[in-house]
């Protein structure tokens, strides 16, 4: 299940180009409004069933500045999906209570427009797009270990001797630990990805402090075209939950091709 958010903020709002973190917290605190529980069970348990959400986009124009994407009439859209009703319930709930006390980096939420969207009946071979890290940690003497962040194509001096084969891998291993969370049972069948960019783009944003060093944290995050071949039912969880990791926090959201364009609005 899939929501359309049209958000009005107050006037000038500002997209954060390090958005993962405000808009977690941005989410998070309205589902908590909704219903406390829910919002307890996604923050604290990693083997529940959470949502993905997709990056911020400004209706109409937005002017580029230091700290972000300005949009002056302060309304944007975002997407956020979940396979689970009473999550995105609880969001709903949480923008209605939530007005004037809801915000993104000190700019109160106004009002929020929900529509729901129609999941595709038809994914498999499909053109989609992501934005999506995956990390992982691997052996690095002398230093032990560190964190890597694969690309879906490779990288020149990557640690592994076929970067794309373990990213596939990884992303395959994460929708059957998620396709588990929703149906109580292992998915058997296989998975195909194709990628279709040559030179994705590459995002490299905070995320949060470790809560042990308070040192921080990143993800570098690939955004690319890919096609994915297999059983329908499987392929619907990643369009719920997103591929990857840090759904939450605005990654992995699959999305159709070329489906994605909101109108421009003038004042």
């Amino acid at each position: 299940m899939r929501l359309k958010l049209l958000l009005h903020f107050e006037e000038p709002f500002v997209i954060p180009y390090n958005y993962p973190h405000p808009l977690y917290s941005f989410l998070i605190h309205a589902i908590k409004l909704g219903d406390p529980r829910i919002a307890m069970r996604i923050h604290n348990n990693k083997k529940d069933i959470k949502f993905v959400a997709s990056r911020v986009f400004p209706i109409g124009d937005g002017e580029k500045t230091e700290n972000g994407l300005l949009v002056e009439s302060g309304d944007v859209e975002l997407f956020v999906s979940s396979p689970a009703w009473p999550v995105l319930e609880a969001l709903i709930n949480g923008f209605a209570l939530g007005r004037g006390r809801l915000h993104i980096l000190g700019k109160r939420l106004l009002d929020a427009e929900v529509e729901h969207v129609k999941t595709p009946e038809r994914l498999s071979g499909r053109k989609l797009t992501t934005l999506s890290p995956v990390n992982v940690y691997h052996n690095n003497p002398p230093n032990g270990f560190r964190q890597w962040d694969l690309s879906p194509v490779g990288q020149p001096n990557s640690p592994f001797e076929n970067e794309p084969e373990v990213w596939k891998e990884l992303v395959f291993e994460n929708l059957k630990s998620k396709y588990l969370m929703v149906y109580g049972e292992p998915y058997e069948g296989d998975l195909e990805i194709k990628i279709l960019s040559r030179m994705p783009k590459s995002k490299r944003l905070f995320i949060k402090k470790d809560e042990k060093t308070g040192k921080p944290i990143y993800a570098r995050a690939w955004e690319f075209h890919f096609k994915m071949r297999g059983e329908e039912e499987f392929l619907r969880v990643a369009y719920d939950l997103g591929i990857g990791m840090r759904n939450p926090h605005g990654f992995g959201m699959v999305g159709i091709y070329g489906h994605r364009n909101p109108k421009k609005r003038t004042s």
